[in-house]
């Protein structure tokens, strides 16, 4: 997939006596987008950024060894050892040898006539530009030969910037809160690429505390003139594979996951066991233990080194043990560990991908990991064939999407809402989007994000997972799905169990054992088959076609079974759930951004101010609340979690 990326200049950065002022040239062939505002943090901004540009030029993959000069020793050997007769024919070939150079002397000249005829006829003008443009490249940023440009996105409540690595099995993510940023004049939202070359990189270094940080983005101003003219064109040969991965990453962060808490201290000391050890030989893993009500500790393999963590305890209800693999890739967070407030995980299973988010202050780091660095995103569980059970018909997906575009983030419930359709139709429209390339997930708010991947359609060659899905067509067209009533419940609340049995063949009694899990949002949680590819790989290389038929077919079951449980579907919110109540929210939020939790209140016909009396009717508390949490104290306020105002948004009281 070749794309041809504009820009007007190549990013800079500028230092004067009021502060750092970071350029950044934005792609210009996308419609265009404009940020001017000071970081309000500047030291917090260069540390993330950093980081991302160390995931952006990340390489783990072993590189093969030069084994030339042994070969040429062999070589030798080998004609010390032949007869007289072979060494006399060896001695011959330096001749012949030099015979086959005039055939190639031949063509030589005619290429080189050919060039001549292409210069007379006006192409060597074309050429001479492009030679002077690498020349210049190649000379001055040896950066764009191979990094693929960062995607950033500027919403009305934050900036977003994502990259892949160049083994594109490391996403990284920065998000700075527009609360953050002192923005100046009128800001034009929307997705571009930018550049982000290494002399950006090494100025951003040289951020200050005492030193402000003015950051632009846009595609007019300044241009750089060099040999290679006024706008600086880049030719990408873009890999399928990193488009794949970036519709992978916000599939799998739907997926079902175990989420922890740890203290920026454990990660640092599983870094400096990493640092200070290097295995010779596996296993290479980390081993999550971990049980309800319990601090999780992690054993370090082949180490056998146990870090507990000591602040934060599990309140999920997974017991037992997760294994990951990759995890010299957690490198790139090392910088920020001292400065992090906080550090969140999401595993998805033995294996497979695992999500790690730091947050620095209002500012935050997300690294999303495949199962190890050689099975790359790309290649890992292919997690969009799972995304939802139900079917949003074309009609509403591009109604999704034009809501998307518009409003930049909804959450399913808000999108329900609007169109009048049941959430998990919501839910199956919104991640239709993220497989074209148009949206992302961030799992930290729970929240979609209108981002357009690239300016032209996404279209990519068919693969071995399609071919899976073909299949399990074909197992659905053929009604080859028997359901079971065994009345087990879910591992979890808000979820259903479904037992299945899926027969490979409909002419014969042959059938394979699928268990799915599916939450109110229709998306599948959990799967389990008792088919040879299951047994042997779990979901790491992807769901086996029998899971997959069977959650084509689920919503449907979902929805018998919650009827036949008298639960209450989940669908449009009540426009008056919250009429005549005030809510304040304080201290650093998780789960929603303030902008968010302030809108899905009004939304309900609340009412959100910025500060607490006797009036308010609750006040939300994230960590690190302050004085209105002590004032809401004094007058008596109830006091929520972010949790129980989630709970409180979805039905519950």
């Amino acid at each position: 997939m070749e794309i041809t990326q504009n820009y007007a200049r190549q990013s800079n950065a500028v230092m004067n006596p009021d502060g750092m002022r970071l350029n950044v040239s934005a792609e210009q062939s996308r419609p265009p987008v404009h940020l001017e505002a000071m970081v309000k943090d500047s030291l917090a901004y260069s540390r993330l950024m950093l980081a991302l540009y160390a995931v952006v030029t990340g390489d783990l993959r072993n590189a093969p060894k030069d084994h030339a000069a042994y070969q040429n020793w062999v070589q030798q050997r080998y004609l010390e050892e032949l007869d007289v007769e072979l060494r006399g024919r060896a001695a011959n070939l330096p001749a012949l040898m030099e015979a086959r150079k005039n055939p190639a002397a031949r063509v030589s000249a005619l290429q080189k006539r050919s060039l001549e005829l292409q210069e007379i006829s006006g192409m060597g003008i074309y050429w001479n530009h492009v030679r002077q443009y690498y020349g210049w490249l190649r000379k001055h940023d040896m950066d764009a030969w191979w990094v693929l440009d960062p995607v950033v996105s500027v919403h009305p409540d934050c900036l977003i910037f994502e990259v892949f690595s160049q083994d594109e099995s490391s996403y990284g993510r920065v998000t700075v809160p527009t609360e953050a940023l002192d923005v100046f004049g009128e800001t034009q939202y929307g997705t571009t690429n930018i550049d982000y070359s290494r002399a950006l990189a090494d100025e951003i270094r040289r951020a200050r505390s005492y030193r402000p940080a003015f950051l632009r983005i846009g595609a007019e101003g300044v241009s750089v003139a060099t040999s290679a003219g006024e706008s600086i064109e880049k030719k990408i040969d873009l890999p399928p594979t990193w488009v794949r991965g970036f519709l992978q990453v916000q599939s799998a962060s739907a997926f079902g996951t175990v989420d922890l808490h740890l203290s920026a201290a454990t990660l640092a000391e599983i870094l400096s066991v990493l640092k200070r050890n290097r295995e010779k030989t596996g296993p290479r893993s980390l081993r999550f233990q971990i049980a309800p009500n319990q601090k999780p500790s992690i054993l370090i393999e082949p180490f056998d080194v146990l870090v507990q963590e000591t602040e934060h305890v599990y309140t999920g209800n997974h017991s037992g043990e997760i294994r990951i693999w990759g995890r010299r890739r957690l490198f790139v967070m090392e910088d920020l560990l001292p400065h992090a407030t906080g550090v969140q995980v999401r595993l998805l299973g033995g294996g497979m991908p695992s999500y790690w988010t730091i947050f620095q202050k209002t500012q935050r780091f997300d690294l999303g990991l495949s199962g190890w660095t050689k099975n790359d995103w790309a290649q890992a569980a292919r997690f969009d064939l799972l995304a939802a059970t139900s079917d949003a018909p074309p009609e509403t997906v591009e109604a999704a999407r034009h809501l998307l575009a518009e409003f930049l983030h909804l959450t399913p419930e808000q999108l329900a809402g609007r169109l009048n359709i049941s959430r998990d139709v919501a839910t199956n429209a919104l991640q239709k989007c993220c497989r074209q390339g148009q949206a992302m997930f961030d799992h930290v708010t729970g929240a979609y994000r209108w981002r357009p991947l690239l300016s032209v359609p996404v279209q990519l060659p068919e693969t071995e997972q399609d071919k899976k899905l073909l299949k399990a067509r074909r197992l659905v067209e053929a009604k080859a799905i028997q359901w079971l009533d065994t009345g087990e419940k879910a591992a979890r609340e808000n979820q259903v169990r479904c037992h299945a049995k899926v027969r490979d063949d409909v002419r014969s009694n042959r059938a394979q054992d699928v268990v799915l899990d599916i939450d109110l949002d229709g998306r599948v949680q959990y799967a389990q088959c008792s088919c040879h590819d299951f047994r042997r790989d779990k979901l790491r290389k992807g769901p086996c076609p029998h899971i997959l038929a069977a959650s084509v077919v689920a919503a449907e079951q979902v929805a018998l079974q919650v009827a036949s449980q008298n639960a209450k579907p989940v669908n449009a919110f009540d426009p008056q759930q919250f009429a005549g109540k005030i809510f304040v929210f304080t201290g650093a939020l998780s789960l929603f951004t303030r902008e968010q939790a302030e809108e899905l209140v009004r939304e309900r016909g609340g009412a959100a101010t910025g500060g607490v009396s006797k009036n308010t009717t609750y006040l939300v508390a994230g960590e690190k609340a302050g004085s209105k949490l002590t004032k809401a104290e004094q007058l008596k306020v109830p006091v929520l979690t972010e949790t129980q105002f989630k709970t409180m948004l979805e039905g519950g009281s």
